[in-house]
């Protein structure tokens, strides 16, 4: 006889108290309530556990694992896990030292295996116990996907933030080896051997020596400690070392000193040390020390260029002092100028009078205008806004009369405009670069319109998820408010309703029981339906192929499958899966479309996704939120691009490509 049947007067046995059903109904219900509140799986898994003596007494439960322990589950005793293994349902276990012993699986798509919730007690559980002990262990497994799918995002959000900084550190040495340069370029015809020890000195913290290559001391710059000596003339050791250096293109250890050769030809005329006992220099640090090597075997050819010439007579004397300058001269201005017509960045030299002296080849790249043109031109009306015009001439007023900084040696982000009136956000760094007496200024200008609009596109993403991720939740609140819970609630009025009626009106009473059984089987299709919107089963259990064509059925436009057969990781079939479900949704909504194609195609390190319709066409993005959008931020969480092919004479195809680990396709 079906537990639900009633016994009348006369039959064996008594009428069943529908109460303790009742009451288990009202567990599961509060239960699935409390659980869509829970911040970690553990914290799911207590409650789960804890409620079910009040749905099936005098039974316990705990969550076992086949083979391993985890955050909140346990490995199950050795006799039990090879009877878990092959379990794909409910069951029960004949386990010894228990009377009764069911397991209930939990599902969880991260993992790839079962967990399941083991009851145990001294008697069988009744059918109604079974049932809601199943669609407990159901809902608990869901809630803990979606607590493991927030924690996963969580975890990509650091991994990016890790990067943004390692990406700020490059930037930063980048920015301090092009502050080298600088300084070090501007020293070069000033400043001589004195001026590139002191600036080696600033720019490093490091003690400088100069020696020549007999180990006479010509310049140092900062304090050297007490007991240092740089030159041993004992047995040659000096004399070896230099011809050592000869053969070295990177700066080397010797003497507790990085050591540098000035080689303006092909005999070392001068070493140039950095002194550090500690040894703690760093890369920069050694950056700064070769290119003042370089430097110095600039002003080393000088001196000699003139120690050759003052050996000639009075008469030839200071024409051959004016050509060796001039050659020096020259050499160190096409150096120089080659080197900055090798930037990336924006490089620009204006007077005292703002009129430009020098613009290098990035400079026609970015402001698309030739250098002969711009030569002689103010530069406020050539590159700056008109609105920002007035205040540049001011500031540079103010800085001529005053000595007064504004912008001067700091890195600024400005707007600037092109040739063609259109203007771009910019990083810029001017720095003074003129002679003593003489005002000369030099810029440096990055087009920053890339990194903008990736700064943007990262925030905006973002915002996309959040917001995803949000309304995902308060869906799954609200369709288990107005589904299951509504159903669920009205199952059990309808029992306290034939609790009430079965002495007096027993045929109603029956009705109600019956009722109460149909609001109770819809929410469970309910929450059958939830856990499908969350996670497909098939998806788990049979893999992408077998998804995809369940979502082809659904569809009420003939579709073409090719999808093979094999199985990619975990997210990557979660993100295709629901990519593919997008795009068919949307080709039935807006295309238009009579047919639709799904094909799949796996390399080594890559798949491709391509859903493709015969519709009207003319897709593309048209808002932040617009379901494309949404696409496109699906895919490029697993590090994919999304291409959008829609002509406006018929047809969308969405293309999905995303990287795969190697080895991972089964």
């Amino acid at each position: 006889m079906p537990p639900t049947q009633y016994r009348g007067p006369g039959a064996d046995g008594v009428a069943p108290d529908p109460s303790p059903l009742v009451s288990s109904v009202n567990s599961v219900l509060s239960l699935s309530l409390i659980l869509a509140q829970v911040s970690t799986p553990a914290q799911a898994m207590r409650l789960v556990t804890t409620a079910v003596p009040s749905i099936a007494g005098s039974h316990t439960a705990v969550a076992w694992h086949a083979s391993r322990s985890g955050d909140y589950f346990e490995q199950a005793p050795q006799d039990v896990g090879g009877l878990l293994a092959g379990l794909t349902g409910v069951a029960r276990l004949d386990v010894k030292g228990s009377a009764a012993c069911w397991a209930f699986p939990m599902t969880s798509p991260f993992s790839h295996e079962q967990v399941f919730l083991i009851v145990t007690g001294r008697a069988d559980l009744s059918d109604e116990e079974t049932f809601l002990l199943s669609v407990l262990a159901q809902l608990c497994g869901t809630v803990i996907a979606g607590l493991e799918s927030i924690a996963a995002e969580r975890e990509r959000l650091r991994q990016i933030a890790a990067l943004n900084a390692e990406l700020e550190a490059t930037v930063s040495t980048l920015a301090r080896r092009m502050e080298i340069h600088r300084s070090l370029t501007g020293i070069i015809t000033s400043g001589g051997q004195a001026g590139i020890a002191a600036t080696l000195h600033q720019l490093t913290g490091f003690p400088v020596l100069i020696v020549d290559a007999q180990g006479d001391t010509r310049m140092t710059a900062g304090q050297l400690p007490d007991d240092y000596r740089l030159v041993n003339r004992e047995a040659g050791q000096w004399e070896e070392i230099v011809r050592s250096l000869r053969t070295m293109p990177r700066a080397s250890y010797r003497r507790r000193a990085w050591l540098m050769p000035a080689m303006p030809q092909a005999d070392v005329l001068s070493v140039i040390a950095l002194v550090d006992p500690a040894r703690s220099a760093t890369e920069t640090d050694l950056a700064a020390l070769e290119y003042a090597a370089t430097a110095l075997s600039v002003e080393l050819a000088r001196l000699q260029s003139v120690s050759e010439a003052e050996r000639r007579g009075q008469a030839d004397r200071e024409r051959e002092v004016a050509e060796a300058r001039a050659s020096v001269l020259a050499v160190s201005e096409a150096r120089q100028r080659t080197i900055l017509d090798a930037a990336l960045d924006v490089v620009i030299s204006m007077d005292q009078h703002a009129r430009l002296t020098y613009v290098n080849s990035a400079f026609e790249r970015t402001f698309g205008y030739r250098a002969e043109e711009v030569i002689g031109r103010d530069l406020a009306e050539t590159i700056v806004p008109p609105p920002l015009r007035e205040a540049h001439r001011r500031g540079l007023a103010r800085y001529l009369e005053t000595g007064q900084r504004t912008i001067l040696g700091r890195r600024i982000e400005v707007p600037a405009m092109r040739a063609d009136g259109t203007e771009f956000p910019a990083e810029v760094t001017v720095t003074r670069t003129g002679l003593p007496g003489e005002a000369a200024f030099t810029g440096y200008v990055r087009d920053i319109t890339d990194r903008r609009r990736a700064e943007q596109e990262l925030t905006a993403s973002r915002a996309r998820l959040v917001t995803a991720s949000n309304a995902a939740r308060q869906r799954v609140t609200r369709d288990l408010h107005d589904g299951v819970q509504q159903h669920l609630v009205a199952s059990l009025i309808n029992l306290q309703l034939a609790e009430q009626r079965w002495e007096s009106a027993p045929h109603r009473a029956r009705e109600l029981l019956g009722q109460a059984l149909e609001d109770t089987r819809r929410g469970i299709e309910d929450l059958r339906e939830l856990a499908a919107g969350l996670h497909p089963a098939i998806l788990t259990q049979h893999g992408l192929a077998p998804a995809v064509r369940g979502l082809a059925d659904r569809v009420g436009i003939p579709v073409e499958i090719d999808v093979p057969g094999i199985r990619l990781p975990a997210s990557v079939e979660a993100s295709l899966y629901f990519f593919c479900s997008e795009a068919l949704t949307n080709i039935v909504k807006h295309a238009q479309a009579t047919c639709a194609w799904v094909r799949l195609e796996v390399a080594a390190d890559r798949c491709v996704v391509e859903v493709r319709d015969d519709g009207v066409g003319g897709a593309g993005p048209q808002s932040e939120t617009s379901g494309l959008t949404g696409l496109s931020d699906r895919i490029g969480a697993i590090g994919g691009t999304l291409d959008i092919i829609s002509p406006h004479a018929g047809g969308t195809v969405l293309r999905a490509s995303v990287p795969i680990p190697q080895g991972v396709v089964r």
